[in-house]
């Protein structure tokens, strides 16, 4: 496991929602590197965390708070990890979370 020190990671959302279109600030606040897995803690509008991973085929995320689960496409594919979290969560969290992925594999942490 790794217990680096983490500065919080900064993120922006823009997602349509109905139909509005929304923008929101959001930032990982910590990030745990378990060697096989990620656990990730997210602040925006509201708190929660999550896991992801890989496996056999492909990538995993578990949001244990929101009883979700679901496979992933890379972490850097904002519309496919969005469009199915979304299928199965509430729009919000589902592009924040799709956010968070983009901006940790754009800058390399995953």
């Amino acid at each position: 496991m790794s217990k680096q020190p983490f500065s919080p990671v900064r993120f922006e959302c823009h997602q349509k929602i109905g139909k509005h279109f929304e923008h929101w600030s959001g930032a990982i606040t910590r990030f745990i590197n378990h060697g096989s897995h990620y656990e990730i803690y997210i602040s925006s509008r509201s708190g929660f965390v999550f896991i992801v991973g890989e496996y056999l085929n492909g990538a995993f995320i578990s949001i244990p708070a929101f009883n979700v689960g679901s496979d992933l496409a890379d972490y850097g594919d904002y519309f496919w990890n969005n469009e199915r979290l979304a299928s199965i969560m509430n729009p919000v969290d589902a592009a924040t979370i799709a956010e968070a992925l983009r901006t940790l594999n754009s800058n390399k942490f995953i």
